[in-house]
């Protein structure tokens, strides 16, 4: 503390100039002034500065999804200078996301990387690459051909990219607002008179779409819900994510009708971009604890849809685990629990459970993730056709919780980490008992057609119906080749895939024809859907299976349906980033069979015919993926060397040159190959490297011959 000011508190100043004190005992008065506090400038953040800064921020992240969504349409277009220009379909677009996204999830990269299992797409785009890497680094070759070496690459970085990130895009709901706006969103719900309007076009079935609204709306008065969210303020959070979650789906369907006037049209679809943020805005604000209750169930299941059908599957599985625990929390999945319910309505209970499982379950199979939801603890009737006073929109639904079943069971019974080892004996049982079920589903499917279909097509019309039916037909279809893929490959056969498995591969793609007929008809009103909800709800592995039988033969037949399908979802590549991801890869196999085809006809009149037979299946199993022809006799010797190697290096194989073609002689190192690799399949494998090796070497080299 400054002296001066000490000494006046001590004398107690008057202040006075000379103060009393000073003049009585004669010194000298010293005063100490005190600076005056500056005055400081004083900043408003007002609502317009709040504006701008959300405006500015708005714009940088709109950038940002351009620049991503530009990525992604770039790479997806670039692997298809081999396809042939057809008629594709016009896809109706919802607008682009304009708020930010990272105000509804991380903006930054996970740590974690997402893991998926054996039966999920990725670890068979995985086997092809290794499949494929293996048949070029072999021969040592001195002149690669350069188109392959570029396909090569293209696919190497596909397969490189699902291995390494995570899928940090399907966790972000990139129009959700910031949670301080929210106080404001029910002026941006639309028009009650328009809303109840909607229900009642809905109820009458003259208004039908993709959306679970349609089935619920058979269960739940949901003009009650709309009502209490628009005019009541301590309306749930659950309540507000289903109401916006129905009237997005009722104002979107509305608006794709072909009956109305543009600009009826365009206000509609604006009703449904303002009722997609809010839904968005109420998923990404979920807190974690959530009580056990309907509502709370039924928001999730709201959500499970919707970002199902943005092909947003890691997001969905959270919900609808989420789902699953409540559900079975309060005993829906229980026939006692559901029996003895007072508050709750029993019908409406076994509803939202089974609509939980049919999503949870139809996961399983399409992440390779083991379902949250045992069959053997289930003790509640499944839904039934012959229900008395059935909606026929639930007569179809008991379609898809069937499906779904078998779609958890062709997970767990053939694809999961427990059921890859199995011997040949028990994995055929289970292939039959797959394939029984799946005959079963499409005798109901026939009979519920027989009983339902007309009466459906009369209320949501020819387009609609016809779609439902096909699609569900290439799913079965794409399932069966699922089971069959994983049956044990029987010795005598001389290619890797089952004469069953090819055929179910054909006639999927077949019928996938169909349904773009259906979606051409319609101006591509459900191409999205499509893609969404049939060819990524089930791996896709059809095409797989055609692409590696053309490796195998060279069967231009087989090609030309490859060539058909990749050309018909080219406007895949807009839709969403799995959807276009999935484009890039059957764009990159194809043109990597055309281009083996092309070099193979030059070179097979001199080289001769080699059949690239051989073992892919012990490619698939250092993958994960399930391997058909297991043979056992080695399985013994070759699993003492289990921990002298776990890298698979193709190049580093020493192979003898000189082996005549088919003896089986070529000296391996087995020590330098994956053991999983050699499990049971020695004999086999030595012939399906020497055979690869002879026919890309044939491939590559058509100068020398």
């Amino acid at each position: 503390m400054n002296r001066g000011v000490e000494l006046a508190r001590l004398i107690r100043c008057d202040k006075g100039s000379p103060c009393s004190h000073c003049r009585r005992v004669g010194v000298e008065c010293v005063q100490v002034t005190v600076k005056p506090r500056e005055k400081r400038t004083r900043i408003l953040l007002t609502s317009q500065y709040e504006r701008n800064i959300d405006v500015l921020d708005h714009r940088l992240d709109g950038v940002t999804k351009l620049l991503e969504d530009l990525k992604i349409i770039l790479s997806a277009s670039s692997s298809s200078p081999g396809l042939k220009n057809t008629k594709t379909a016009t896809v109706p677009m919802v607008p682009p996301a304009t708020s930010p996204a990272s105000r509804a999830g991380p903006s930054e990269p996970a740590a974690g990387q997402v893991t998926e299992g054996e039966s999920s797409l990725s670890a068979h785009s995985a086997f092809v690459h290794d499949f494929l890497q293996g048949l070029v680094e072999e021969g040592s070759l001195h002149h690669p051909d350069p188109e392959i070496d570029r396909t090569m690459k293209a696919l190497s970085g596909l397969v490189s990219a699902s291995r390494r990130q995570p899928e940090t895009h399907e966790s972000v709901l990139s129009l959700a607002k910031p949670k301080e706006s929210a106080q404001q969103r029910i002026s941006e719900l639309p028009p009650i008179q328009t809303s109840v309007a909607l229900i009642r076009l809905a109820k009458t079935q003259k208004l039908a779409g993709t959306g679970w609204i349609y089935e619920f709306i058979t269960m739940r008065p949901f003009g009650d819900l709309c009502l209490n969210v628009y005019f009541s303020e301590d309306h749930s959070a659950f309540d507000f994510i289903s109401v916006n979650a129905g009237l997005y789906s009722l104002c979107w369907d509305y608006a794709l009708s072909s009956d109305i006037a543009p600009g009826e049209k365009e206000q509609y679809m604006t009703y449904a971009q303002s009722c997609r943020e809010n839904l968005e805005t109420g998923l990404a604000n979920l807190p974690l604890y959530f009580p056990a209750t309907s509502d709370a169930i039924a928001a999730l299941l709201f959500g499970a849809f919707y970002t199902l059908q943005f092909a947003k599957s890691s997001l969905c599985w959270a919900l609808s685990s989420k789902a699953s625990e409540l559900c079975q929390t309060l005993g829906y999945h229980r026939a006692a629990s559901t029996e003895n319910q007072v508050a709750e309505d029993p019908a409406y209970a076994q509803f939202l459970f089974w609509t939980t499982y049919y999503i949870e379950k139809g996961l399983s199979l399409r992440l390779g993730r083991p379902s949250t939801i045992p069959d053997w603890d289930i003790t509640v009737s499944p839904p039934s056709s012959s229900a008395p006073d059935q909606a026929p929109v639930l007569a179809f639904f008991v379609l898809w919780v069937q499906t779904a079943k078998c779609q958890g069971n062709i997970y767990e019974l053939l694809y999961s980490p427990g059921a890859v080892g199995l011997p040949d004996a028990l994995r055929q049982s289970r292939v039959e008992i797959l394939l029984s079920s799946l005959r079963d589903i499409d005798k109901e499917t026939q009979k519920t057609r027989i009983a339902w279909l007309e009466i459906s097509k009369e209320n949501s019309g020819d387009d609609l119906m016809d779609f439902y039916a096909t699609s569900d037909d290439i799913l079965r279809l794409s399932l069966l080749t699922h089971v069959h893929r994983a049956a044990p490959r029987a010795s005598s056969s001389r290619t890797t895939f089952s004469s069953d498995c090819l055929e179910a591969a054909r006639m999927t793609l077949k019928r996938h024809h169909d349904c773009m007929e259906i979606i051409h008809r319609t101006g591509g009103k459900y191409f999205q859907t499509y893609i969404h909800w049939t060819l990524l709800f089930a791996p896709f592995i059809p095409f797989i299976v055609l692409f590696c039988h053309v490796m195998e033969t060279r069967s231009e037949d087989e090609f030309a349906r490859l060539e058909a399908f990749a050309t018909s979802i080219g406007p895949a590549s807009v839709l969403s980033e799995p959807a276009a991801k999935m484009l890039h890869l059957f764009q990159v196999l194809h043109n990597i069979a055309r281009r083996y085809i092309e070099l193979g006809g030059s070179v097979a009149q001199n080289r001769g015919q080699y059949s690239s037979i051989p073992q892919m299946n012990a490619s698939l199993a250092a993958l994960g993926v399930p391997h058909v022809g297991v043979v056992r006799t080695n399985s013994q010797q070759l699993g003492q060397q289990a921990d002298q190697s776990l890298a698979f290096d193709s190049g580093s194989l020493p192979l003898d040159r000189d082996t005549e073609f088919g003896t089986g002689e070529a000296q391996i190192d087995q020590n330098l190959v994956n053991p999983v690799l050699w499990m049971g399949n020695g004999p086999q494998l030595e012939d399906w490297f020497y055979n690869n090796q002879a026919s890309i070497q044939s491939l590559q080299e058509p100068g020398d011959s």
